[in-house]
């Protein structure tokens, strides 16, 4: 289980699950070691896994949900 995940807020995850059922290409920003990463991809899916929120992108990478910045110029907002 993951003790330092922080659970993103339920209108972020609203519109990542909005944007993997679309399938349509979304600009996604997130935390990466190496620094901040940008991508044009698709959410291909949102899912739980070891008591965190996942996002798998069009790209082939998963991002721990937590990670992530911005979707389409929308900031990750507080946990609900």
């Amino acid at each position: 289980m993951n003790t330092d995940y922080t659970p993103i807020a339920c209108g972020f995850h609203d519109r990542l699950e909005d944007a993997a059922v679309r399938r349509r290409p979304v600009e996604l920003v997130w935390h990466d070691p190496q620094g901040d990463r940008v991508a044009e991809t698709t959410v291909d899916d949102v899912f739980a896994k070891d008591g965190a929120d996942w996002v798998r992108l069009g790209t082939g990478e998963t991002v721990r949900a937590d990670r992530l910045v911005s979707l389409d110029g929308h900031a990750l907002a507080d946990a609900c």
